[in-house]
């Protein structure tokens, strides 16, 4: 097994979303409602689905967060103009913190990426350990990801679109920083 394969039997498959053309759900939180276009089916993330999403046949996102609350990936969503740099940047930084293994993936757009940084540790403790990732991004970049999961949404959005291909910073497909 490949290794883009074994990251998709890792990401949290017992359920997923949709994306819809309109707002499938109001989501109140806090003193905020959220307008989500993502519509949750509670059914089993299979292969098939994940290809047609590759495919961009249908848009899916998947859960952060699996039945028993435990976060299987904390995900770095960079959407800025300097993907390259900010993957190296980015992977030298969670390599001096002791995060090896990471996967990154195009996401949506070519300047698009998710940097998925094993964790599988409980929903408020991966929510802290995002908080000082993103810290130390933060003293060597510009602010232009988010880190995922967090307690400042709802649960109905901490998801992810699920990843098109992996990234490689020199166009090489199959590589990772670790």
């Amino acid at each position: 097994m490949d290794r883009e394969a074994r990251f998709f039997e890792r990401i949290v498959r017992s359920y997923y979303w949709q994306k819809m053309p309109e707002v499938a759900e109001q989501v109140p939180f806090g003193n905020r409602t959220f307008f989500s276009k993502y519509k949750r089916v509670d059914a089993p993330l299979s292969d098939t689905l994940i290809n047609a999403h590759r495919a961009r046949q249908l848009t899916l996102a998947h859960p952060l967060v699996d039945d028993d609350g435990n976060v299987p990936f904390i995900v770095i969503d960079y959407n800025g103009d300097a993907p390259k740099h900010f993957y190296h940047h980015a992977g030298k930084i969670l390599s001096a913190l002791g995060y090896e293994d990471l996967v990154t993936f195009h996401s949506a757009s070519p300047n698009h990426l998710h940097l998925y940084v094993p964790c599988g540790a409980a929903l408020q403790h991966a929510v802290e350990m995002g908080k000082i990732i993103s810290q130390k991004l933060e003293e060597k970049m510009n602010r232009q990801w988010r880190v995922y999961p967090t307690d400042a949404l709802p649960d109905a959005y901490n998801i992810i679109n699920l990843p098109y291909a992996l990234f490689t910073a020199g166009g090489n497909k199959g590589a990772q920083y670790a």
